[in-house]
């Protein structure tokens, strides 16, 4: 009987330092001021017809409410297009027209802010801080006015390059890949000179998804403190556009920020081989879905 009390006591305990250790990273999450520097809902909603401020379970992983639920104070709003696009720029502008109208519907849940203290504002009035990066200089149609037009339009950070490189910069896939045909890697100087107005206007340099060369090349133009919006770290995972450990030591020189990608192919080197596996071995499962009809989740 007495080892029965003594355990009882012992698993009270247990369960009431695990409940207190609970409250307290969610009392330290919720008064903290949670940004998330990437987020691919703006194209997402336009391939599929979806609004930010509706109920998206089952059909994305973020809306409105579950940004609130979540805790999450500063959205940056990917604005992106694959370098198939025949008109990127354009499709640049329906994007933020899109975020412009969710903000516009919902101005007591959400904000577009450009600034650090509009931020803070958002932030006090327990309002989304909306925020807009472009993925991929490809967007701007090698065109600075065309970089001028969107910062203007409150864009803060462009991603020089997505996966495609631009004819002023080389992308880590096609760097990796040797798919480059005529085009020397790194920046030319039509790059440097997008890099050097990124900074005089206040636009963050965003180094994901960049080839090395370019990586040092825009570390070695930039004035300004740069970013790594959504990647990780290559000796743990050694896929073509995490950061190797001297260009994380140069942003940290720098001044800059790297934030995580949470994609599992990322962070974890054993993933595509046990993905690999499960696809073979699921192959026939999953072959019987695709003839399904697509039904709302």
């Amino acid at each position: 009987m007495r080892l029965l009390t003594s355990f009882l006591l012992f698993a009270s305990f247990f369960i009431i330092a695990k409940n207190l250790h609970a409250q307290n990273y969610k009392k330290i999450h919720f008064k903290a001021i949670v940004v998330d520097t990437h987020n691919d809902i703006l194209s997402t909603a336009i391939e599929n017809g979806y609004s930010f401020d509706e109920n998206l379970k089952g059909k994305t992983y973020s809306d409105l409410q579950r940004m609130k639920e979540a805790g999450v104070d500063v959205q940056v709003f990917s604005v992106w297009c694959d370098g198939e696009q025949r008109a990127p720029f354009a499709f640049a502008n329906r994007e933020i027209d899109t975020l412009y109208a969710w903000a516009n519907r919902n101005p007591d849940k959400m904000m577009i802010v450009k600034t650090s203290e509009e931020l803070m504002q958002a932030v006090k009035e327990h309002k989304l801080a909306a925020m807009m990066g472009v993925e991929g200089g490809h967007m701007i149609e090698s065109d600075l006015l065309k970089l001028d037009s969107l910062f203007k339009r409150g864009v803060r950070y462009m991603t020089l390059t997505w996966n495609n490189s631009t004819p002023w910069a080389t992308s880590a896939m096609e760097e990796t890949q040797d798919s480059l045909l005529h085009q020397p890697k790194g920046l030319n100087e039509f790059g440097k000179q997008v890099v050097k107005r990124m900074n005089e206007l206040g636009m963050l340099v965003d180094l994901s998804h960049v080839g090395e060369q370019t990586f040092w090349d825009a570390i070695n133009s930039t004035s300004k403190p740069v970013i790594v919006s959504h990647s990780c770290v290559y000796n743990l995972c050694p896929v073509f556009r995490n950061l190797k450990d001297d260009q994380i030591k140069a942003i940290g020189k720098n001044g800059g920020v790297i934030h995580l990608n949470f994609y599992s192919g990322f962070i974890d080197s054993n993933f595509e081989k046990r993905n690999t596996a499960f696809m073979n071995e699921h192959k026939t499962e999953f072959d019987s879905l695709r003839t399904l009809p697509c039904a709302d989740a």
